[in-house]
């Protein structure tokens, strides 16, 4: 009886320590894991350009500062803009 009963106890301690692990490993997937819904596909890419100075600016800056030089070098990024917001961007200076 007490063969049968200490072979028991070294299974149900297997079967913990095994269960135990698997349910650890589903809170830790490693050093980047951040989440459910993370995504881990490439970075966004962020359009921009560099102006005289070598300073880096968004698409979003060069739109509002200096629109017309958007439509000389970079017409992709206004290919869709409305002739009224291309008017609003021209009045605005």
């Amino acid at each position: 009886m007490i063969m049968k009963s200490s072979s028991f106890l070294v299974i149900l301690a297997l079967t913990i320590l095994l269960a135990g692990s698997q349910m650890l490993s589903a809170c830790y997937s490693g050093p980047n894991y951040y989440g459910p819904g993370f995504y881990y596909g490439a970075h966004p890419e962020v359009f921009g350009d560099y102006d005289d100075q070598h300073v880096w600016h968004d698409r979003y800056w060069w739109i509002s500062n200096h629109h017309e030089w958007v439509h000389e070098h970079h017409p992709d990024w206004v290919a869709n803009e409305t002739p009224a917001e291309h008017n609003a961007y021209e009045h605005h200076r």
